[in-house]
């Protein structure tokens, strides 16, 4: 189940976002989210070594940021840098034990070694934490595959055909913060049509509704705003964010938890 990391938009955009966030970074060198919406940028660039020192500067700041031990083992995964993205995984294990996540990403490297014993050991865990993890789910079908057991690796497999149909994930083509782009008239004109182009043949992610409502918000696009806000909601109703600037059009900030 191989994973796209193609942004929807344009290489053109993807640079001119890390060119924005290293002068964010510049000035405020003490900031972890600086660093990793850059690390963010380079990994949708493809630019993995960029994004693994990016993300590396996040938990100098921050030791306990699970989630960016995890994107450094990615990170070193794509590098082939095995032995580094176990180290970045078990530095996520000691923070948070319970993620399945961690344990899935630790099996999928002893994969890639052919170390299937401890590939299978690590993505039965992963599956005691969480049974309807498809993708561990099909990682064991490929372990119990490499060690000739195909009886198994056919019932893994009918394991995640017989699984409910997920929700609609988002693509998540924009993971860095988009008011980047805002101070820039031209930018943000050209953010808005190609989010525009995205919705109309993919416009089932309340995400991208919400970032293009945050855009035409900032220009003054009152009707469209709500509108893509609302779309935003009708999808996930649980998008608190759009929900509070459906709600709250003049204030601005994020709502507080």
């Amino acid at each position: 189940m191989p994973e796209s990391f193609i942004s929807y938009f344009s290489q053109e955009m993807v640079d001119e976002i890390i060119s924005k966030c290293r002068v964010l970074v510049e000035s405020r060198p003490n900031d972890p989210v600086c660093y990793r919406n850059l690390g963010h940028a380079y990994f949708k660039k493809g630019a993995y070594r960029e994004a693994k020192e990016a993300y590396a500067k996040v938990v100098g700041l921050d030791a306990r940021d699970t989630a960016t031990y995890l994107a450094i083992g990615r990170c070193c995964e794509l590098l082939h840098e095995f032995e580094a993205a176990l180290e970045a995984f078990d530095c996520a294990l000691t923070e948070k034990p319970d993620w399945p996540d961690t344990y899935f990403w630790k099996a999928k490297i002893f994969f890639a070694k052919g170390e299937l014993e401890d590939a299978a050991s690590f993505v039965k865990i992963a599956l005691e934490r969480n049974p309807a993890f498809k993708d561990a789910l099909y990682l064991q079908a490929q372990i119990f595959e490499a060690s000739g057991d195909l009886a198994e690796a056919i019932t893994c497999l009918k394991q995640i055909i017989a699984l409910p149909a997920a929700l609609k994930r988002s693509k998540n083509p924009f993971p860095y913060d988009i008011d980047i782009l805002f101070d820039d008239a031209l930018l943000l004109k050209e953010a808005i049509r190609q989010m525009e182009s995205v919705l109309r043949a993919e416009p089932g992610y309340a995400d991208l509704h919400f970032k293009l409502g945050m855009a035409y918000r900032k220009m003054g696009r009152k009707e469209e705003a709500l509108a893509s806000f609302k779309k935003a909601l009708q999808i996930n109703p649980n998008m608190h964010l759009a929900r509070h600037y459906y709600w709250h059009w003049g204030e601005d900030g994020e709502p507080k938890e």
